[in-house]
């Protein structure tokens, strides 16, 4: 069974490619993460910047560890 190809407006919109499980950096791995402490009142941007704050110091704090 194949998607509905997307019609009106909908069909300009520019698409994003996925990106490939081997591109994740452990950043990002750590900023999955990150959102699931994430505060349900902020906004999609503060969540996303605190989350990648919060990846950053796990980052760090690992390069110290290791």
């Amino acid at each position: 069974m194949g998607r509905k190809k997307e019609e009106g407006i909908e069909a300009l919109k520019p698409k994003m490619d996925p990106i490939s499980i081997q591109e994740i950096t452990m950043l990002d791995w750590f900023a999955a993460f990150a959102l699931l402490s994430s505060a349900p009142v902020s906004t999609p941007s503060e969540t996303a910047k605190a989350a990648f704050e919060l990846a950053e110091a796990m980052l760090k704090e690992r390069a110290v560890r290791i």
